[in-house]
């Protein structure tokens, strides 16, 4: 039974970073580009195994069902209302000050709060 592996929304990486620094395609670019795909193949296939060993586990343990999965899969994808197979960031209203953030920061932009990091992000 394969895990259902959802987007888990965008937030800024490595390639963002490449991208920003290296306006213009050069051989360098291209390698360092050749690079960074790579390791964020690796990343993929990486989460993927650990996705597909925690869907096992609980799956042996709880028995859970497959259903069961994907329908809090769903659930969690309509958090912010929109049914995209994706987590997308969400406002979160400072403890401290009351003012909104995304969720993407862990610390408020305002007066410096520091967020709760999520486990997973």
């Amino acid at each position: 039974m394969m895990f259902w592996m959802g987007g888990a929304g965008h937030a800024p990486g490595p390639m963002d970073d490449f991208i920003a620094n290296t306006k213009g395609a050069t051989a360098t670019g291209s390698n360092e580009m050749r690079a960074v795909v790579k390791e964020l193949n690796h990343q993929i296939a990486r989460l993927s195994l650990l996705n597909q060993a925690l869907w096992e586990l609980l799956h042996e343990k709880l028995h859970l069902s497959q259903e069961e999965l994907e329908a809090k899969a769903r659930e969690i994808d309509l958090r912010d209302g929109i049914e995209d197979g994706r987590v997308t960031d969400v406002a979160l209203k400072c403890p401290a000050c009351g003012r909104v953030s995304n969720s993407r920061h862990h610390k408020c932009l305002y007066c410096g709060q520091l967020f709760e990091k999520p486990l997973f992000g």
